[in-house]
C-alpha cells in the first residue's frame, strides 16, 4: 500500500494538485449553489436583507460590508436567491486563497486536504459559504490577507514588500467592514511580529503602518455611523461578553456547538493539529497560523463561561486558520490514501445527507411528522419558511401605508414577504437595526397593520395602544407549509398613527 506522501513513481506532479484543487472548489461551488436555490432564507438573512434596502455607512448589529453586497445584489438579481450568490462566489475564493496559502507554507498535498476539509465542514458550507451573512466577507478578508503576509514572512520577496503589505492590509480592511472580532486576528498578527525576532524588522519599516492606515480607513465608515448613533453598535456588542456569575452550562454548549459546526470527526483533527502546531511552535510557520488562529478560538470558547451565552460561529474565523495546520498534519502523518479516500467520502457523505435533510423538512415539513415523538419539539427550519401569504391576507390588497411588528427577527420575515414598498417598523426594546430604518415622518396620521404572532397579541396591542387613535379587532391568518399550519399570525388593523415611531437607539432614524 502507499501512503499519502509517496507513489511508486514519485509525489503527484504539482498540476495534479492544482487541478483537484481546482474540481474541489468547483464542487463545492455547484453544491452550494444548489442549496441556494433550494433553501429559502433564514431569519437573519430575512433581516439583513430587509435593513439593508437603507444604504447606510454602517449598521446595529455588524459593519456593513455584507448589507452592502446585498443591497446592491438585490438591486441586480433581486431580494430572493439571487442575493446568496456573490455569498456563494466570494466562499470559492475563500476556499482557493486557503489553498493558495497552505500550498506555499506547507505543499501541494497539504493544501489539497486543507481545501478540502474547509468546504465539508458544515459552518463553512452552509453559513459562511452561502448565505447572507457577514461571515463570508469576513472570512475572504481574512483569508486575502493572511494569503500576502505568507508570501510575505515565508516567499520570496523581491521588492514586493510593500504590495504584499497593501494586500494585507486591504484584507484586513474588508474583514473590518464585515465583523469587529477581526480585530482579534489583527493582533494575533502582531503577537507574531512581537515572538519572531527576525521578524521584528517590520516593526522599522513603513510599510505596515501604511497598511495599517489603509485598513483604518476602509472601516472608517464604521466609527463615524456609531460616532452619529451614540457608539450603539459597539455597546451592544461589548454587552454581549459582559462579566457575570460563572456559567458551566453555557460554556458547554459552546463546545459542543463548535463541535456540531465542524462534524465531531473534524473537530477532533482540527484540535489535534493545534496541538501538533503548538509542540513545533518552533516553526514560524506554524507559529503564524496559530497566532492567528488562537485568539478568537480561546476568547469566544471561553467567553460563555462567564458572559453572555455566545454563539459558535464567534470562533471560526480563528479555526479558519487551522486547516493549514490539519493539512500539514494529515501529511506529516502519512495516512494511507485510502484511508483518506474512505474518510473524504464518508464527510462528503454525511454533509450531503444532512443537507438533504434540512432541505426536504424546511420545504415540505414532513420528515419531523413522522416522528410523533418530535411534534412537541420546535422547528428550526421553520427560519427558512418563507412567509409570503401574508401578502393574501385581505387587509394587504391594497397594501397599508405601514406595518408595524415588535420583534425584530419577524420583522424581516414580514419585509421580505410585502417587498420593499410597504415600510415596516419595530416596536419593543430590542428593535436592533430596524431603530435605524427611515420613513416615520411622512406617516403620520396614517394608518397601518400590526402583525404579530397570535400568542404576543396582548403584548402588541399595549405596545400599539399609545401610538394610535384606534386598534381594531384582530384578524387570523394561518402560514401554512404543505398543506399543514405553521404559524400562526394576528394583523391588527391600527388607525391613526399619532405620533412618529420612538426611537429606543440614540439618534435613531435622525
Amino acid at each position: 500500500m502507499t501512503t499519502f506522501d509517496a507513489k511508486p513513481a514519485g509525489s503527484p506532479p504539482a498540476g495534479a494538485n492544482d487541478r483537484r484543487a481546482l474540481a474541489i472548489v468547483g464542487a463545492f461551488l455547484a453544491a452550494r449553489l444548489v442549496f441556494a436555490i433550494l433553501l429559502g432564507p433564514g431569519v437573519d438573512e430575512s433581516y439583513t436583507l430587509a435593513i439593508s434596502r437603507t444604504l447606510s455607512l454602517s449598521y446595529f448589529d455588524h459593519p456593513p460590508l455584507h448589507q452592502w453586497v446585498a443591497h446592491f445584489a438585490a438591486l441586480a438579481l433581486g431580494e430572493g436567491i439571487g442575493a446568496r450568490l456573490p455569498f456563494v462566489a466570494l466562499f470559492a475564493a475563500t476556499g482557493w486563497l486557503i489553498y493558495l496559502m497552505t500550498r506555499d507554507l506547507f505543499g501541494r498535498e497539504a493544501a489539497v486536504v486543507a481545501l478540502f476539509c474547509f468546504n465539508v465542514a458544515p459552518f463553512f458550507f452552509a453559513s459562511a459559504g452561502t448565505w447572507v451573512l457577514p461571515d463570508g466577507p469576513l472570512l475572504f478578508g481574512l483569508a486575502l490577507a493572511a494569503f500576502a503576509l505568507v508570501r510575505l514572512f515565508f516567499g520570496e520577496e523581491g521588492g514586493r514588500s510593500w504590495r504584499l503589505w497593501l494586500l494585507a492590509g486591504a484584507g484586513f480592511g474588508l474583514a473590518g467592514l464585515s465583523k469587529y472580532s477581526a480585530a482579534l486576528t489583527v493582533a494575533g498578527l502582531a503577537a507574531f511580529l512581537a515572538l519572531v525576532p527576525d521578524q521584528r524588522r517590520w516593526l522599522k519599516h513603513p510599510a505596515p503602518y501604511v497598511a495599517a492606515a489603509l485598513a483604518a480607513t476602509m472601516v472608517a465608515p464604521v466609527f463615524v455611523w456609531n460616532a452619529r448613533h451614540g457608539w450603539v453598535s459597539f455597546a451592544f456588542q461589548g454587552s454581549r461578553g459582559a462579566p457575570a456569575a460563572f456559567r458551566p452550562v453555557q460554556g458547554a454548549q459552546m463546545a459542543l456547538g463548535e463541535i456540531v459546526y465542524l462534524f465531531p470527526w473534524l473537530f477532533a483533527a482540527l484540535a489535534a493539529s493545534l496541538f501538533a502546531a503548538f509542540r513545533k511552535r518552533c516553526d514560524k510557520r506554524r507559529l503564524l497560523l496559530l497566532c492567528l488562529a488562537l485568539p478568537s478560538i480561546v476568547i469566544f470558547s471561553l467567553t460563555p463561561f462567564w458572559g453572555g451565552r455566545g454563539l459558535p460561529q464567534w470562533t471560526m474565523p480563528g479555526w479558519l486558520f487551522a486547516f493549514p495546520l490539519l493539512g500539514v498534519w494529515v501529511k506529516e502523518r502519512g495516512f494511507w490514501r485510502g484511508t483518506l479516500r474512505a474518510w473524504a467520502l464518508v464527510s462528503a457523505g454525511v454533509l450531503a445527507a444532512a443537507v438533504a435533510v434540512v432541505t426536504v423538512q424546511a420545504r415540505t415539513g414532513w420528515p419531523l411528522r413522522l416522528i410523533p415523538a418530535a411534534r412537541a419539539i420546535p422547528d428550526p427550519t421553520l427560519e427558512a419558511f418563507s412567509w409570503d401569504g401574508l401578502r393574501k391576507a385581505p387587509l394587504f390588497d391594497p397594501p397599508p401605508a405601514f406595518v408595524v411588528a415588535t420583534k425584530w427577527s419577524d420583522a424581516g420575515k414580514i419585509a421580505l414577504a410585502l417587498g420593499p414598498g410597504v415600510p415596516v417598523f419595530v416596536i419593543s426594546e430590542d428593535p436592533r437595526g430596524w431603530a435605524f430604518v427611515d420613513g416615520r415622518s411622512n406617516l403620520v396620521g396614517r394608518n397601518g397593520v400590526v402583525v404579530v404572532r397570535s400568542s404576543d397579541q396582548a403584548v402588541a396591542k399595549a405596545l400599539a395602544a399609545p401610538l394610535f387613535q384606534s386598534l381594531a379587532a384582530p384578524r387570523s391568518l394561518s402560514l401554512t407549509r404543505n398543506g399543514y399550519p405553521e404559524i400562526e399570525l394576528a394583523l391588527i388593523p391600527a388607525m391613526g398613527l399619532k405620533r412618529e415611531l420612538p426611537p429606543p437607539y440614540p439618534g435613531a432614524g435622525r
